[in-house]
């Protein structure tokens, strides 16, 4: 029985796979890259919502004795006048 295998996949499959790890760590840095600027503008922008919000609001809030009965979180679970409100 003869045999004629020469070796593996050869240089040129190294070369495909290595470009192909070469591409995907590019990738990678490149998404990292992006996600890092997202996060920071999107601090940047509740930094900046908060500041206004502070700087705007009055000592009491505007829906204070408002009597709606949902409090300020605007939950909704209750009802003005049902029985067993306090």
């Amino acid at each position: 029985m003869a045999s004629d295998f020469t070796g593996g996949p050869g240089f040129l499959a190294f070369v495909v796979t290595f470009g192909l790890v070469v591409a995907g760590v590019l990738l990678f840095l490149s998404l990292s890259k992006h996600l890092r600027k997202v996060r920071a503008q999107a601090a940047r922008e509740a930094a900046e919502r908060e500041q206004g919000a502070a700087a705007s609001s009055p000592d009491t809030p505007d829906d204070a004795g408002s009597g709606d009965g949902e409090g300020r979180d605007g939950g909704g679970d209750e009802v003005t006048g049902e029985p067993g409100d306090r």
